[in-house]
């Protein structure tokens, strides 16, 4: 099923899911699916919940990789146990105490 949505060559209010095509990327009002589009690799996706669990930020992940700071959070968060990823988030507010 192709996407039915818009896209903009600037991340807008209303254009917030990046997307990956043959130019680099663009910005997209509906949410990726399926593995040919996926920014996060397997290989990738594993690097960024190492890290994670290491205490860097979704944010500092985004400067890293150059990745949307929303599609880590919800790549992280889809990964890890809701628990697991709040016990880690209060980590990371205590250690900036």
């Amino acid at each position: 099923m192709r996407n039915k949505g818009n896209t903009s060559k600037i991340k807008t209010k209303k254009h917030i899911y990046p997307r990956k095509n043959r130019w680099g990327i663009v910005w997209s009002d509906t949410p990726v699916s399926g593995s040919r589009r996926n920014l996060i690799t397997n290989k990738l996706g594993k690097k960024i919940i190492e890290e994670f669990k290491l205490g860097f930020s979704s944010v500092q992940l985004e400067e890293k990789y150059s990745i949307d700071n929303d599609t880590i959070l919800r790549f992280v968060k889809k990964i890890l146990k809701k628990d697991e990823f709040e016990s880690i988030e209060k980590q990371k507010i205590n250690q900036h105490m």
